[in-house]
C-alpha cells in the first residue's frame, strides 16, 4: 500500500504553522512548538512528515491484517485489530461478532 493512499491518522497529527516575522514551525498534537523557525515551508513540512512517521511507528499505526477476515486495513494502533467491516458486523442473533484466531 502506498503512503498517499492511506487514510490520515486520527491521533498525533503534527502541523506546520507560520509565525509572523519568524518563519515556519512544526507543532505537536498538543500545540507546542517542536522546531526552530525556518524561512522555508518545505523544510518544516519534511520535519512534520518525519515526526509523524516516528509517532505512527511508536504507536504501531499502519497496515495490519484483520484478525477476523484477514483483510489488510489501516490500523490506528495495537488496540485496533478488526477492520471496519468486521467491527460493525453482527451475527444473526444480534450479538457482536467474535473473531476466531487461527492457529
Amino acid at each position: 500500500m502506498k503512503e498517499w493512499n492511506l487514510p490520515k491518522p486520527a491521533h498525533a497529527c503534527f502541523s506546520v504553522d507560520h509565525l509572523a516575522r519568524q518563519g515556519y514551525v512544526v507543532r505537536d498534537p498538543d500545540g507546542k512548538i517542536v522546531s526552530s523557525p525556518t524561512p522555508f515551508r518545505t523544510r518544516a513540512e519534511q520535519l512534520q512528515i518525519r515526526l509523524q512517521r516516528e509517532a505512527d511507528a511508536k504507536a504501531k499505526r499502519g497496515p495490519r491484517p484483520c484478525l477476523c477476515c484477514g483483510a489488510i486495513f489501516h490500523s490506528q494502533g495495537i488496540h485496533n485489530r478488526l477492520c471496519p467491516n468486521c467491527r460493525g458486523r453482527d451475527d444473526v442473533l444480534g450479538e457482536p461478532h467474535r473473531p476466531q484466531i487461527q492457529r
